[in-house]
Order: C-alpha cells, then structure tokens, then sequence
C-alpha cells in the first residue's frame, strides 16, 4: 500500500535545552585562594604531600627535696657534713690537748717554805664538789690507789686542788696552793677576829677509792706556822671518825704517820682534814706529799 504523507501532524520545534556537547561548554571552575599567611606550613603551596605534625612531649619537671632543688639539696648536706666533722674533730683535739696540760711531772720534796701567793677567794669553795668514785665487784687493795692528788700537782691552774674539795671553811679562814721551792703544797690561813666566834677552820677533803674492810697506812708533811702553838690543830677524821689529832706542831716539816681500816662495804671512804685554832687565836698551816696505801704495801 502506497504511504500517504498528508495525514502526518506538523512537526513542533522543541523547546528542550540542547544536549551536552563536551567540556567546551561547561563553565571554568575557578579555585578560591587562600592567603598564604594563613596557611599552615604543612598545606603551603608546592607542597605535595602531607606532613603530619611530631609527638607533644611534656616537660621534665624538675625534681625537688625539702622544697630545694636536688643539686642545692645535696650541696647543702655534704657542706654541713663537713663543717659537723670540722667541729668534732676540733673538739676532740682541744679535749686532747687539755688531758695532756694536766699531767705533770713528779713533786719533789720540799725543804721550807719560802715563796707565797695570793690566797683563793672564799667565794670559789661555794663551787667545789665531791669526786664520786667507781665500785668495783672484784677489789685488789694493793693495785687500788686510794688516794689522788696527793702532792697537789695535778691542778692545771694554780686553784685546782681536784679531786680535793672544801666542805667548811669558817670565816675569815682561806687558803692557797703555795710553791715551795719547786713544789705544791696546801696553805691554811686561819686568821680569828672577834666578829667570828672563838676560831676559824678550813677542812680539807677527799672521797678515796678504797676496798671494803681494808687498813690502811697514811702519811702527809705537815708545817706549822707560829710553831708551837697550843692552839692550833690539825686533825684527820675518817668516815666521820678520828685517826690523827696533831696539836702544836713545829714550824718545819714533819712526817706524820698513822692508819685507818675502811668500812665493810662499800669502795669509797671520806678523808678529811681539819684546820683549826681555837681561843681567838691565828694560826697558818701547811700540809703536802699525802700518801695513803693498804697496810704492808706502804711504799715511804
């Protein structure tokens, strides 16, 4: 059958956007800027890749002591160990060198008294004190020297008379160490007046290191000045009783000698000596070279 052509509707133009030809027809794309200092180093342009950033590592924090740091801690600590050894040291060496002033050498024996020295001030009797002495379980009489001091050379100072003391002394009374010819001796100065009663009295002490029920010898050089005197006295008491009683002695030295047995318990025993004249009259004593040992051990 032959196609009739006229019955065909009449084309319309269209009105459709036309179709996509290629990229000759898109728009360019333009890129936004960015300022270049504001942009981290790491996007910086040129850069091609990307560099991440290191790790945070906090801070060491300084370690402290007492609130110092470590270093001025231990510098402080080793200086004050030094200065604390500085001062031991120091102290050892002066307490060395004390012990060795104090020793002296041997008294020799005195012939008269010729030289004198001012008397020691009342004053420093209030200070003197006992010598405590050591106990012992196992007690050798013959190895225990009772006695110290006896020659009144060991004092550092012309006052020391240690371990001697004054337990009483009656005003206007004093003494002094003397120096006779070379050696030590202990000078009484008992002077009366009538403000002071009848007499003065000086006594002279000493706890003795001595073993229990023991007797013993003793002997001491004695002087007295005016010689012959009625009134003056020299007597020696132990633990409270009389072992000596010595009246009128001559002005020149003399040896006296006597004995004592300690008491029955106990390692110590109180030695004293007493100074006194009596009637208000004045008397100066000197005594020296005391010696006091167990019974047939005596060395005079």
């Amino acid at each position: 059958m032959a196609r009739d052509d006229g019955d065909l509707p009449e084309a319309v133009p269209s009105n459709l956007p036309q179709t996509y030809q290629g990229d000759q027809d898109l728009p360019e794309v333009v890129e936004p800027t960015t300022p270049e200092k504001w942009r981290h180093p790491q996007f910086a342009a040129g850069s091609n890749s990307y560099t991440p950033s290191p790790p945070y590592i906090p801070p060491v924090e300084d370690r402290k002591i007492l609130g110092l740091r470590r270093t001025t801690f231990f510098l402080s600590l080793a200086l004050a160990i030094l200065i604390i050894f500085g001062i031991a040291l120091g102290a050892g060496l002066g307490v060395g060198l004390r012990k060795g002033d104090s020793s002296s050498g041997d008294a020799s024996s005195s012939g008269g008294k010729t030289t004198s020295s001012e008397p020691i001030p009342t004053s420093s009797i209030a200070s003197s004190t006992t010598t405590s002495t050591s106990t012992s379980t196992a007690c050798i009489p013959s190895r225990t020297p009772a006695i110290a001091n006896g020659d009144f050379e060991a004092g550092v100072e012309a006052s020391d008379i240690r371990p001697w003391y004054i337990p009483d002394l009656v005003a206007p009374a004093t003494y002094e160490i003397l120096n006779v010819n070379g050696s030590n001796s202990f000078h009484a100065i008992c002077k009366s007046d009538l403000e002071h009663g009848a007499y003065t009295k000086i006594k002279l002490a000493q706890q003795l290191r001595t073993c229990p029920d023991t007797t013993y010898d003793f002997q001491f050089l004695h002087n007295f000045d005016p010689g012959a005197n009625e009134n003056a006295y020299i007597v020696v008491i132990v633990d409270g009783e009389e072992v000596a009683n010595i009246r009128g002695g001559p002005n020149e030295w003399v040896t006296y000698k006597g004995n004592f047995t300690s008491k029955k318990s106990g390692n110590s025993t109180l030695f004293q000596v007493d100074f006194a004249p009596v009637a208000f009259d004045s008397q100066e004593f000197y005594v020296d070279d005391f010696e006091i040992t167990p019974a047939d051990f005596f060395t005079g």
